[in-house]
């Protein structure tokens, strides 16, 4: 074979193979859709204060929250809430972080949770529930009573936000 013919096939074959390369390369349009609009906002020093008949029941107070919308929840970062019977102040709940709804201000204490009431009570535990309907907290994990004289120990409770009427399952009282 004479040079020209294999410099022309070799010519041919390699356009041949850019042909082939470049047509596996399929490129492919770029789309920009618009984004739905976000569903959640962020609040700094966030506050909500909840009445009945015109008397404060419960003042909630965070760091910050985030407010999902679609869910009606806020996600609360350092909440303490305060709660009231007929506008008297009766306690106050902290916890690491918190979800409250926000049609039926339930609230989901996160994490370490203490209850401090007005009659120098002190009550310890995690992951508490608040149901503002029943005026109810509760939870399903180990709790610590400490009331003037005592310490209550046990599993699971549920009591109303004054301390007063309380369930405790399991329980165990240590008198000083």
């Amino acid at each position: 074979m004479n040079f020209y013919k294999k410099r022309f096939i070799l010519c041919i074959s390699t356009f041949f193979f850019i042909f082939l390369f470049l047509g596996g390369c399929k490129s492919e349009k770029i789309v920009i859709e618009e984004m739905p609009p976000m569903s959640k906002h962020t609040i700094e020093k966030f506050t909500i204060t909840q009445t009945e008949n015109g008397k404060l029941k419960m003042i909630i107070e965070a760091e910050s929250a985030i407010i999902d919308e679609k869910w009606s929840i806020a996600h609360l970062k350092l909440p303490i809430v305060k709660f009231y019977d007929k506008g008297n102040y009766v306690s106050t709940l902290t916890a690491e972080s918190a979800d409250i709804n926000l049609e039926t201000y339930g609230v989901k204490g996160i994490g370490k949770c203490v209850i401090d009431t007005a009659n120098n009570e002190h009550l310890q535990t995690t992951n508490l529930m608040y149901n503002a309907k029943k005026n109810l907290l509760y939870s399903n994990n180990n709790v610590k009573i400490k009331k003037p004289g005592q310490m209550i120990y046990g599993t699971r409770f549920d009591a109303d936000a004054k301390l007063e009427t309380i369930t405790i399952k399991n329980q165990r009282a240590v008198l000083d």
